[in-house]
């Protein structure tokens, strides 16, 4: 049997050359220029995420002091097995109606934004005058901070505010709601805020999705005699799923973060009649100082949302992952 050893063992077993690392290779460039900062990215979300878990599970507060001897006492063995998520669940109401409120909230705002958003989007595939001043104006809102708008907002639902002289000159008549002290009213005005806000990133999407749609099979369908509302229900909607089930999702995340407008606006009252989960996780950290149980209940938040937006993008996950 004869072998070539010139290459060494390698040869022998049929396995080539060991391929050496060279940094000059064009091929390892893209990585060795991305791998620096996915190190830092899983640095920075890495820790502070084990670290909260880590929190969650001990009954540590910052009154406490040092917060080593509970980090430890989750490798002893003395964790409090779970008594913060079961606590939260079973006898902390406040926690279940601010997530209720928040789902609430999301499903109303949403909506809204979308058929608005969509309304509007429809108006402007058409030419006409001042398109361009008009698109402008819309955006606006969407460029202005959350602390200015829930300023702004706090100052028109006053008592003697502007929103109570327009509906007075509707009326005819004086009109006094007390919009940020009565608990239905003030919810109300969350809703108008954050609509007002964030409608013009809905209506930037769908403009954008409607564009995008073929025009070919609207043409047959027109030359066939279908009505608007069914050339929209059959071909424009299908053709615009994927684009809708992103902007709910790039929204969802937002909606349920909600916090700015709200503490100005409310701080979450009357009582806690707008008290968002945002809201009451801020409540429980920094006022209450119960960091652990704040730990807890940001999990099961995270874990909802995970599962919720995982749901979303179900119809079309093959079409943005896989391609198909």
């Amino acid at each position: 049997m004869v072998t070539n050893t010139s290459n060494g063992g390698a040869s022998t077993l049929g396995l080539g050359k060991p391929r050496r690392f060279d940094p000059n290779d064009k091929r390892y460039i893209p990585g060795l220029l991305i791998t620096p900062v996915q190190i830092l990215l899983c640095v920075m979300l890495i820790f502070p995420f084990v670290l909260e878990f880590v929190i969650s599970l001990t009954e540590w507060q910052p009154i406490y002091g040092d917060f080593w001897p509970a980090f430890t006492s989750v490798f002893t063995q003395k964790i409090n097995q779970g008594i913060n998520y079961n606590y939260l669940i079973t006898e902390e109401p406040r926690y279940l109606q601010a997530l209720g409120r928040t789902v609430i909230m999301s499903v109303i705002s949403l909506c809204l934004e979308f058929v608005i958003g969509l309304g509007l989007a429809s108006l402007f595939l058409k030419k006409f005058w001042g398109k361009r001043i008009w698109f402008t104006a819309l955006l606006t809102p969407m460029m202005i901070m959350p602390v200015v708008v829930g300023y702004t907002w706090f100052m028109l639902f006053q008592y003697n505010g502007p929103i109570n002289q327009i509906f007075g000159w509707i009326a005819f008549s004086p009109v006094n709601l007390q919009w940020l002290n009565d608990g239905t009213l003030a919810f109300i005005a969350v809703i108008v805020t954050e609509v007002w806000h964030w409608t013009p990133l809905f209506f930037l999407i769908m403009l954008s999705g409607l564009n995008a749609v073929p025009e070919n099979p609207i043409r047959a369908a027109t030359v066939l005699g279908a009505s608007n509302f069914k050339i929209f229900w059959t071909i424009i909607l299908p053709n615009m799923r994927a684009v809708i089930i992103i902007a709910f999702v790039i929204r969802g995340m937002e909606v349920i973060k909600l916090f700015d407008e709200i503490y100005l606006l409310t701080r979450g009252g009357p009582g806690t009649a707008t008290e968002t989960i945002s809201l009451y996780l801020y409540k429980l950290a920094f006022e209450d100082f119960r960091l652990a149980y704040a730990g807890s209940a940001a999990f099961i938040v995270l874990v909802i949302t995970v599962v919720l937006i995982n749901m979303m993008l179900k119809p079309i996950r093959y079409q943005l992952v896989e391609g198909n």
